[in-house]
């Protein structure tokens, strides 16, 4: 069972790699038709899913809109942003990666490579555990979510997300680099 969800997760990623390499429409479609499937079955629930999607669904639907206004060609990159953060956000969830741990030995070439996709998987779940509490506290501490002041309220939470998440990640770097991890 375990090596059936490692089998999947890497076909995941691999999914992930090989769409951001695509220019076809047609297969794009498939593929991010594929990928809602995919993370609404690593979910086990579509409304949930669908939740946790909505934050790249809106960035890309910005992209887009910057594309149009901007009067630049549209292109696919908004749809292979949310191709690629499906399957990638399904395979971090399916692997099973506090079993598979113990077979990776310190010194051999697959340690590095897990410690880096553990890095990648830790900072991923904060930052999306920092974007959800701070649309919570958004949420609460406006009065009327559409109106007056309502876009300058997620402007300035998407400023303070970006400043917090630049000083944790320097903080980590700098933790690192005084261990001697990051030369």
């Amino acid at each position: 069972m375990r090596s059936a969800r490692w089998a999947c997760g890497i076909l995941l990623l691999g999914v992930s790699v090989a769409v951001s390499l695509t220019d076809n429409y047609l297969l794009l479609i498939i593929t991010l038709s594929a990928g809602l499937a995919a993370h609404a079955l690593a979910w086990k629930n579509l409304s949930r899913s669908l939740y946790a999607t909505l934050p790249v669904v809106v960035f890309a639907a910005a992209l887009t809109l910057l594309q149009v206004l901007t009067r630049i060609p549209v292109t696919s990159l908004a749809a292979k942003t949310l191709t690629i953060f499906l399957f990638t956000a399904s395979a971090f969830r399916i692997i099973p990666w506090q079993n598979s741990l113990a077979a990776v030995h310190p010194g051999t070439p697959s340690f590095a490579v897990a410690l880096y996709i553990l890095f990648i998987r830790h900072f991923f779940y904060i930052l999306s555990g920092e974007a959800l509490r701070l649309l919570r506290a958004r949420g609460l501490s406006i009065s009327r979510p559409y109106g007056k002041g309502s876009f300058r309220s997620l402007v300035g939470a998407l400023a303070a997300f970006f400043n917090r998440s630049l000083l944790r990640a320097e903080r980590f770097y700098a933790a690192q680099l005084l261990r001697g991890l990051a030369e």
